[in-house]
């Protein structure tokens, strides 16, 4: 019953934040918007620098400074202090930080090329840039998603080999029976910087694998990570990756079609001097931000569709209700989980089903299999 309340009292504590940064992000671009500060800031960018690329630059590194400094305070609260205060966490402060400055880095850089990229399309081509800057997008999450095992993963976790042969062997039995080949199973050094257990599928094609986190192979038994490694096995084998990357896609494109159909009706009313002023971009992203808090049930829906379907999967090729069930049991232990949120957050943070309802999917296939 306290993991029960710590857990609950955890994530209240989440979703509050959540809220919190949405109404902060809201609150700054209206402020930037409304109070003319946006317009501000690119007089003073293309005062130092009268180049559009240039300009368009300082811009960026002004709007995107501001918004990590408002949220910094959250940041700090919710993925340093209360991960101690819970006691999640096992980084000490400079390696909390040196991990939200890689972050913060890497983040900034992929925005600014994007939107120069995207603001260079709106001044090149003002009718269709939406469509040009759709494909640079969808290409650039493409090239991520197959860079991300090999690059980015590296920049904040440590590969290590996995010394159990026993599983190793087990898995590999699982994937030649599901005639999929296999390079590898990897693993991560988690348990330096948490004491949650994971493990995931990454990277597309030729760069796909499975990640197992050091802290699910130290705390489980072989069966209960052959379960794990099954799912992950399931979204390899229903194309999960693929229909995740179409659903993007989608999305990305709507929301640009969106935003130029809103800048064209706003332009005038703000002050802008064209499409391509950089001024408007809080107005591009306030409207990104409104639809993806919109959209994001419906996501949640789709990606927990998939995910029953990755559970099913590997419940009926391992056969082993019994080691599914107390393997998300002690997922919802060591991860502090909650076992059944109320409705309101399942429906708006939940992608994968809650822990209570996925044991009783196992629960209910074990029974019309015996």
């Amino acid at each position: 019953m306290a993991e029960a309340g710590a857990a609950k009292s955890y994530h209240t504590r989440k979703y509050q934040i959540y809220f919190a940064g949405v109404l902060l992000d809201a609150l700054w671009l209206f402020i930037l918007l409304f109070g003319g500060i946006s317009l501000q800031i690119r007089r003073w960018s293309f005062d130092v620098h009268d180049h559009f690329y240039l300009g368009n630059l300082i811009y960026l590194f002004i709007l995107l400074g501001s918004f990590t400094l408002i949220h910094l305070p959250l940041k700090f609260y919710s993925g340093y202090w209360l991960e101690h205060r819970y006691k999640l966490s096992n980084q000490n402060i400079r390696q909390w930080l040196t991990d939200q400055f890689k972050a913060g880095a890497l983040s900034g850089l992929v925005s600014i090329v994007l939107l120069s990229l995207m603001y260079g399309l709106l001044r090149a081509a003002p009718q269709s840039w939406w469509m040009y800057a759709g494909a640079i997008w969808i290409t650039f999450s493409f090239l991520l998603a197959r860079v991300l095992p090999t690059v980015i993963i590296p920049l904040f976790y440590k590969y290590i080999p996995i010394d159990n042969q026993g599983l190793k062997d087990r898995i590999r039995r699982l994937f030649d029976e599901c005639r999929v080949p296999l390079k590898e199973v990897y693993a991560i050094d988690f348990s330096w910087k948490t004491r949650k257990a994971n493990a995931f599928v990454c990277g597309m094609g030729k760069s796909r694998r499975v990640v197992l986190a050091d802290t699910l192979i130290e705390n489980y038994s072989d069966a209960e990570i052959e379960v794990v490694v099954a799912h992950e096995l399931g979204h390899y084998k229903h194309h999960d990756l693929i229909k995740l990357f179409a659903a993007n896609s989608i999305f990305i494109l709507g929301g640009l079609f969106v935003v130029d159909r809103i800048l064209k009706g706003l332009n005038s009313y703000f002050g802008f001097s064209g499409l391509d002023d950089i001024a408007g971009l809080p107005l591009v992203i306030l409207v990104f931000v409104a639809l993806g808090v919109i959209m994001t049930p419906l996501s949640n829906w789709f990606s927990c569709r998939i995910e029953r379907g990755a559970d099913r999967f590997s419940l009926e090729t391992t056969n082993d209700s019994a080691s599914f069930i107390s393997l998300m049991t002690k997922l919802g232990e060591q991860n502090l989980s909650e076992m059944e949120p109320a409705r309101w957050a399942e429906i708006f943070f939940y992608d994968h089903p809650p822990l209570k309802k996925r044991i009783a999917f196992a629960e209910a296939f074990q029974a019309n299999n015996t």
